[in-house]
């Protein structure tokens, strides 16, 4: 049967769609279809149209967030470029991530020979091998009690992102961002900008550790 055909029958027969009207998903009101085929298809459409409209304003949130991430990624280069001692290096980084990012518990220890002694200097093998096995950063709720160690009692905190500090491919550090928020460091988290931020602390690092 060809399309002529099909509309043809329909016309000489209007009562057909409101006599079978359940088959095809439409509605009956006082035997007539309420909802007509090209109703139906408009309002799939618009069905549609708000489902894409809701992606496409997902996306732009995720882009305006990219976007804070990135100035303040450029605030923590900036900050880093300028500090020319390892004590004004760690006193920079501090000092972005509380006003930039709204982290006030953050830790660094270093295992370089040039940071000992020093407040920063830890040569713990369990603080190295866990440095040393951090593929990328880790996000979650655990942290080992000599990490935990390194931060107030309170407030009680709830997650945690471990980031190795390397140069070369080895790790000489580790850098803790810590939050009494159990959702601000999460496991399922993308971790690309935290590695993109122990990049930069390293490479700030070893500008001034190779100085002494």
């Amino acid at each position: 049967m060809q399309n002529d055909e099909v509309l043809a029958f329909l016309d000489a027969h209007p009562e057909f769609l409101s006599q079978h009207a359940a088959r095809y998903g439409l509605k009956n009101s006082h035997d007539r279809v309420v909802v007509s085929f090209a109703e139906r298809q408009l309002l799939e459409i618009k069905d549609q149209n708000r489902q894409l409209e809701a992606r496409l304003m997902q996306l732009v949130r995720h882009g305006e967030q990219n976007d804070l991430t990135l100035a303040r990624c450029h605030q923590l280069s900036l900050a880093l470029m300028q500090a020319d001692t390892l004590e004004a290096v760690v006193a920079a980084a501090m000092r972005v991530f509380d006003q930039q990012f709204g982290l006030n518990r953050v830790a660094l220890r270093l295992w370089h020979d040039a940071a000992n002694p020093g407040p920063f200097y830890n040569a713990r093998q369990d603080i190295r091998l866990l440095a040393g096995n951090l593929c990328a950063p880790y996000c979650g709720p655990y942290a080992s009690d000599e990490v935990l160690s390194w931060f107030p009692l309170q407030p009680v905190l709830q997650s945690f992102a471990s980031v190795a500090l390397r140069h070369d491919g080895q790790a000489f550090g580790l850098l803790v961002l810590a939050s009494d928020d159990c959702q601000r460091f999460t496991q399922d988290m993308q971790t690309h900008y935290l590695a993109q931020i122990g990049e930069l602390v390293s490479a700030a690092l070893q500008r001034v550790l190779s100085r002494t």
